[in-house]
């Protein structure tokens, strides 16, 4: 038997006309709130308590006003430049949260006195390219607990796969900045952040496109390819400069709404020459809505000023040589510098 329709039937018909009402004003306000739910981050590892306390605080404050788009409680939660890049990466991307809730998350130092929380997933408005909506969100904080920067994050097994090298390589410190600056690198081509990428290529950077031909070229690298070739068909590398990648970077922008580009397999090699240089070999994953590849990526990067990273070079190919190589740190000259 329903109880609860028995129930209802002994009410007096003259009391129906303000019952009804009633329980249709409590079933929205029902709805409302269960669509109002408040998301909280907590933070339970890394730092002192009563610092872990304030940074949980401001990242659930941080995560509500934004999907409530309260800009002016953002605000109180960040830098200026933290301000920006969060209104920057919503408004490109319009991620919205996933979870109601993020808990056992970790306050993880970084040098400076700076420190990051990582992994917090939101489903990106993905438009006409296809894939996978979902990405996970990286907040750096000053020593004060301001957020400064917001990013996507690369999959956690390679965040730990590049700082198991780093330990192994004794050069932990590198680590970091560059896990920094390739997260930030990719996040600027889903925001489509032309001016960010104008700035971290450096202005005699080398940049090369590579596709395959069924006939070998002859060109730049002819020299690799004589010692290193595919089977089958062949690479032509192409020789572009900065304006000229630039402007065809602004044209795929401008026609495609969305752009998620993921990496992959990534390999850091430092050069024997030259401590501030650094090569970066990955998997690049390129999907938008008009064209979508999957190459090997290799950029050799300076870290002489370990704040403001610059692109020398930047190779990408369809494939690899047949012996499983890629354009690496080994096919450049790299000159000493001295350290001061």
């Amino acid at each position: 038997m329903n109880h609860d329709l028995k129930i209802f039937n002994l009410i007096p018909r003259q009391k129906n006309r303000w019952i009804l009402p009633l329980m249709s004003g409590l079933l929205t306000l029902l709805a409302a709130s269960v669509g109002a739910i408040t998301t909280k981050v907590v933070i339970t590892q890394g730092g002192e308590p009563q610092f872990r306390a304030l940074v949980s605080q401001r990242l659930t404050q941080v995560a509500n006003s934004v999907e409530a788009r309260e800009w002016e409680k953002v605000s109180e939660c960040c830098t200026n430049g933290g301000l920006e890049a969060l209104k920057d990466l919503v408004e490109t991307t319009q991620w919205r949260l996933a979870y109601p809730l993020y808990d056992e998350k970790t306050l993880l130092q970084l040098p400076g006195g700076h420190w990051e929380v990582r992994d917090l997933k939101v489903k990106v408005k993905m438009r006409d390219t296809r894939g996978d909506d979902s990405q996970y969100l990286v907040f750096t904080l000053t020593g004060e607990g301001l957020v400064n920067e917001a990013r996507f994050a690369m999959e956690n097994n390679r965040w730990a796969e590049i700082m198991e090298q780093g330990q192994r390589a004794n050069d932990l410190v590198y680590r970091q900045p560059i896990i920094s600056f390739l997260e930030t690198f990719r996040t600027a081509y889903n925001r489509k952040d032309l001016e960010y990428l104008e700035r971290v290529y450096s202005d005699d950077a080398l940049i090369i496109v590579g596709r395959v031909l069924k006939t070998k070229p002859d060109g730049l690298f002819k020299d690799i390819s004589k010692t290193t070739t595919l089977s089958g068909d062949k690479i032509e590398f192409i020789k572009l400069r900065k304006p000229d990648y630039m402007k065809r970077l602004a044209s795929v922008f401008a026609g495609n709404a969305f752009v998620k580009v993921n990496f992959d397999s990534i390999d850091i090699k430092r050069s024997n020459t030259n401590p501030d240089i650094y090569g970066v070999m990955l998997k690049q994953d390129w999907r938008s809505s008009t064209y979508s590849d999957t190459g090997y990526l290799f950029l050799m990067l300076d870290f002489q000023d370990i704040g403001n990273p610059l692109i020398h070079v930047r190779s990408w190919q369809p494939e690899r040589f047949s012996d499983g190589s890629v354009v690496n740190l080994g096919d450049f000259i790299i000159t000493s510098r001295s350290r001061k």
